[in-house]
């Protein structure tokens, strides 16, 4: 008898994904989970930001960290910020990274910005 698969699985499965470079996989496994009924936790919605900017969607990307993941049952950690920051900063939006990091910043802005957090949006800047 198998086991079905969990959502620890398809974290795994999403992950390996992105390290091969093919995240529109990772996406498909993600809306599987969905599909499925799966419970989404902040691990499995983090690899969904790091798939969608490994597939330079970043705006797709800050839309999910922004609006989505509370209605997936997640909260964003400071993970989640630094995948989108990177993101944003890569693909020439420094600006938005700024201002992501300002709302991170503001009171009641989900978590605090960590030195990665900072680091990351002033490297984008140079």
């Amino acid at each position: 008898r198998v086991a079905p698969p969990t959502i620890f699985t398809y974290g795994i499965l999403m992950n390996c994904c992105c390290h091969t470079r093919r995240p529109e996989l990772g996406l498909a496994f993600f809306g599987r989970v969905l599909r499925m009924g799966l419970k989404t936790n902040v691990v499995v919605a983090t690899m969904v930001l790091q798939c969608l900017s490994s597939a330079k969607r970043t705006d797709e990307a800050v839309d999910i960290l922004l609006h989505r993941m509370s209605e997936l049952g997640c909260v964003p950690d400071a993970f989640s910020y630094s995948i989108v920051l990177k993101s944003l900063c890569d693909n020439s939006m420094s600006q938005q990274g700024l201002d992501l990091l300002h709302m991170m910043a503001k009171e009641g802005g989900g978590c605090s910005p960590n030195v990665v957090a900072y680091s990351t949006v002033i490297h984008g800047f140079f």
